[in-house]
């Protein structure tokens, strides 16, 4: 039987062409080549999707509890000039306003009465009036070259911290803004500036010397109270107490330089994430400190080989006052390994032979003109930009069936605990079966990874409890390539080199092209 010739191809990129999240984390926008789509963070799930052959987008930022998304136009084709910040209202289905800047627009932030707009040198701040309608233009503030449009801006009510680039590489300027109102004490339309508007509306209560080269990434918390750094290095995470402009932790995430893509804080201010072109999001305990952290590692090891390290640790801090430091920032408690994106079709899981790989590579070159010519090549882990957000999950505490004494089995490491049914009856003469007790419910801080690749990831934490596992399900349109996976499966190759104190707790895929 003669079958025509096929010739393995890349996989086309994703049509994701900028990711956004809003204020609260609470949901994130897609910006694509032919619209844009708004998800829900967790669970997972589309709320809103619009499609436009016309043109792309590069910046898609919806404002909480309102109809209203801010949108920017980017290559390859702009459905909107990248000099103009488009008002939406998705409950109309048109544009109800339009800021135009003489130059590109690289960033934005927003809370219910404020929207931030980032030029290359310059911060602009607005009004917004009740759900985003009404803006005025209050002020301008200087900063360096912002590239990336770096802001943080705090969305909790009461919170007043603004935080962008200083007007030196690696310097933070922290400005109060008014406290943030509850969304009923919001004005319908916000009175007009009394000052000049093309001034700095309100001073700058500190400059913050952060980092020796230029920022990378800014994140603060809801509240304001704690602002966390990257350096375009990439080695040191440092986090500031606002109120006071002082450091409260350095944290390294690796020696080698890195492109950090982002930062996220947890709202409590007790954990930090951090995600970069390795592939790894590295997460540290804010609040607990090396010493307590060992001391826990130590007491939940199971082998000679980590009781060996922790001893090595405590040897290795007696000379931490003669070292340099670099011995003495903080490295991370956990991290986790993302799984590289679809396989090409050079990492094929099968190995060819010297010979066979060169006619195989000397076919793909001769048909390269060809069937293969259109594709274009995924990205790899290093490329596939990854950004974190802190989610709130409801978790069952399994608590283990009680043995013959009447003791509860919860806190055994043997797999007999793992067993959360209850114990069948041997026989007439057996003692009666003690069924298990349903867990207590509680409320687990777990974090949400996601890529440009359109890949969504929930990760529970050391002593953040399992569960939360089942129920993968479908994508978040619905479809069948979402799932759930335990990291002890190793579907995605993550094994214990890979992932430490992490669980993969639910695996999706989101987008809208292909079947996702």
């Amino acid at each position: 039987m003669n079958l025509a010739a096929h010739l393995i191809s890349d996989e086309k990129r994703s049509p994701i062409l900028g990711l956004q999240l809003n204020g609260t984390s609470t949901s994130f926008a897609t910006a694509t080549d032919q619209g844009w789509a708004v998800y829900r963070t967790h669970p997972l799930q589309r709320t809103s999707q619009r499609e436009s052959a016309k043109g792309s987008l590069r910046l898609v930022l919806p404002l909480e509890l309102s109809n209203i998304l801010f949108l920017v136009g980017g290559p390859p084709s702009p459905l909107y000039s990248p000099n103009k910040v488009i008002v939406w209202d998705d409950h109309l289905g048109q544009a109800v306003c339009e800021l135009e800047f003489g130059e590109e627009v690289n960033g934005l932030a927003a809370r219910r009465d404020r929207l931030v707009v980032v030029l290359k040198k310059r911060v602009v701040l607005f009004v917004l009036g009740k759900g985003g309608l009404g803006i005025w233009r209050e002020g301008v503030y200087e900063t360096t070259n912002n590239p990336k449009g770096l802001v943080a801006l705090g969305t909790e009510i009461g919170s007043t911290l603004l935080a962008f680039p200083g007007r030196q590489p690696g310097q933070v300027q922290i400005v109060n803004l008014p406290p943030l109102t509850a969304p009923h004490e919001m004005p319908p339309l916000p009175p007009a500036p009394s000052h000049d508007p093309t001034s700095a509306p309100y001073p700058s209560v500190s400059i913050i010397l952060a980092h020796t080269t230029s920022l990378a990434a800014l994140s603060c918390t809801p509240s304001g109270a704690l602002l966390a750094t990257a350096s375009s290095k990439g080695t040191l995470i440092r986090v500031w107490d606002t109120s006071h402009a002082r450091l409260v932790k350095e944290l390294r995430r690796g020696s080698d330089e890195a492109e950090v893509f982002g930062i996220a804080i947890r709202t409590d201010g007790e954990a930090v994430a951090v995600s970069s072109d390795k592939g790894t999001v590295h997460v540290w305990d804010l609040k607990m400190t090396k010493e307590e952290y060992q001391k826990k590692r130590s007491a939940s090891a199971s082998s000679m080989g980590e009781a060996t390290e922790t001893t090595r640790s405590k040897q290795f801090s007696m000379l931490k006052p003669y070292l340099p430091k670099y011995f003495s920032s903080e490295w991370s408690h956990s991290q986790f390994r993302l799984p590289p994106p679809a396989p090409t079709a050079s990492r094929l899981p099968f190995s060819l032979s010297s010979s066979t790989a060169a006619a195989a590579a000397a076919g793909a070159s001769a048909l390269s003109s060809g069937v293969g010519s259109g594709s274009t090549a995924p990205p790899t882990i290093e490329d596939d930009v990854c950004i974190c957000a802190w989610i709130e999950v409801e978790t069952e505490v399994p608590v283990g069936p009680a043995d013959a004494s009447g003791a509860s089995t919860a806190g055994r490491s043997d797999s007999s605990s793992r067993s959360y049914t209850s114990a069948t009856t041997m026989g007439k003469g057996s003692a009666r079966s003690i069924p298990s007790r349903l867990g207590e419910k509680r409320t687990e801080h777990q974090l949400v990874a996601l890529t440009h690749s359109g890949r969504w990831f929930r990760i529970s934490l050391l002593g953040g409890g399992g569960g939360g596992g089942g129920g993968g399900g479908g994508g978040a349109e619905g479809g069948t390539g979402g799932r759930s996976k335990d990291v002890k499966d190793d579907a995605f190759g993550l094994g214990r080199d890979s992932t430490t104190d992490c669980r993969l707790e639910e695996y999706r895929q989101f987008g809208k092209q292909d079947g996702w």
